[in-house]
């Protein structure tokens, strides 16, 4: 078995030279799952929106144009580079913030900062599940009382699941590119301090990719690892926090 890149190594490297190269690598227009979850974000009074894994900036934009403060992060340059020309081409420079950040630290926000967190497939890249638990428990923090988490990620009802290299878990590397995939199981186990709202599977883009759409309101505390407990675990022994295929870490939802 192939371990999984380590953060910051070849999936950094990787998309930054894909946004480098292409203009518009996922496309021009929003995804169906972001023109899907505008009208979710209506519904319930969402003004600032905080967006992990935003890519290039197609579903950052439309959010914006839409009149939604975007505080976008990624951790490519390069994507970040062309979500700013693009926001101050269409003048949305004050309803887009564009950061460079790995979602693999804590976040750099006040606690009850958001209305909303929106991903569109930013878990099922090169995150282990012991890192999206530690992610998620930081989106739960950042959200206001009630706020919502809306993700998208890969199924394993997906044409790619299994194929390619094993790298541990339910991740597999596909055209050099890292893919981890989700059963519903998965999700469930990782909810906890949110009420599971919905959860759906859709087809999209021209592969199709299966995918699972995630609906999750914040509503409890959250009883998960975070990135402080887990420093804590790794300073108390001699192993390394978040290597791939580790078995010591417990992970709720985990495989």
């Amino acid at each position: 078995m192939k371990p999984v890149m380590n953060a910051c190594t070849a999936q950094q490297d990787l998309w930054d030279q894909v946004f480098a190269e292409s203009e518009h690598y996922f496309g021009e227009s929003p995804s169906t799952f972001a023109q899907q979850t505008l009208e979710l974000f209506r519904e319930n009074g969402v003004s600032s929106v905080l967006e992990t894994g935003c890519g290039q900036g197609r579903d950052t934009l439309f959010f914006a144009e839409e009149g939604f403060k975007v505080t976008a992060l990624d951790y490519s340059a390069k994507a970040l580079d062309k979500i700013t020309a693009r926001a101050v081409s269409a003048s949305l420079t004050p309803y887009v913030d564009p950061r460079c950040f790995d979602i693999r630290t804590p976040l750099p926000f006040e606690s009850e900062s958001f209305d909303a967190c929106y991903s569109h497939m930013l878990f099922c890249m090169e995150l282990t599940m012991a890192e999206i638990s530690c992610a998620l428990s930081e989106l739960h923090r950042v959200l206001k009382p009630g706020g919502l988490v809306v993700y998208s990620v890969r199924s394993i009802f997906d044409r790619h699941y299994r194929a390619g290299e094993h790298l541990g878990e339910n991740l597999y590397e596909i055209g050099k590119f890292a893919v981890h995939f989700f059963s519903e199981e998965n999700l469930r186990g990782l909810a906890s301090g949110f009420k599971i709202k919905s959860i759906k599977r859709v087809e999209e883009g021209a592969l199709p990719r299966d995918l699972f759409c995630i609906v999750m309101e914040k509503s409890s505390t959250r009883y998960a690892p975070t990135f402080e407990s887990c420093a804590v675990n790794v300073a108390r022994s001699d192993k390394v926090p978040f290597s791939r295929n580790r078995s010591h870490y417990h992970c709720p939802g985990g495989t």
